[in-house]
């Protein structure tokens, strides 16, 4: 039976043996691999999953922290713990999202689950 090949003789063959022409397949075998992945990820997130938000735009949305509220399809509601709440308040890029000065929690509607990674 062969060896199962690593990670490193991969990353070998891309950097020195892969041609021009090899690249673009190479790519497109990475990118179907992140979707692969992604829809594992989101596919086992549920209600009340701790969350940290990633490749969001507004990129000031990236990071921030809380717990899956409702999920509708490929969208969520987070509700943001108190940090990410604070840090979303004073955020002065912040300028599509008003939280009230007394919230410990705001729950950000409409959230894409790929954008939720557990935590």
């Amino acid at each position: 039976m062969p060896t199962p090949l690593t990670l490193t003789d991969a990353t070998d063959f891309i950097l020195s043996h892969a041609s021009e022409q090899d690249l673009p397949q190479i790519m497109e075998a990475v990118k179907q691999r992140h979707r692969a992945l992604a829809a594992l990820r989101t596919a086992s997130l549920t209600t009340g999953t701790p969350v940290r938000l990633d490749r969001l735009k507004p990129g000031y949305l990236n990071g921030l922290t809380g717990i899956l509220g409702p999920i509708d399809g490929k969208f969520a509601t987070v509700i943001l713990d108190a940090d990410s709440t604070k840090r979303l308040r004073v955020t002065s890029r912040n300028k599509s999202y008003v939280v009230p000065s007394d919230e410990a929690r705001f729950d950000l509607e409409g959230v894409p689950l790929v954008s939720c990674l557990p935590i």
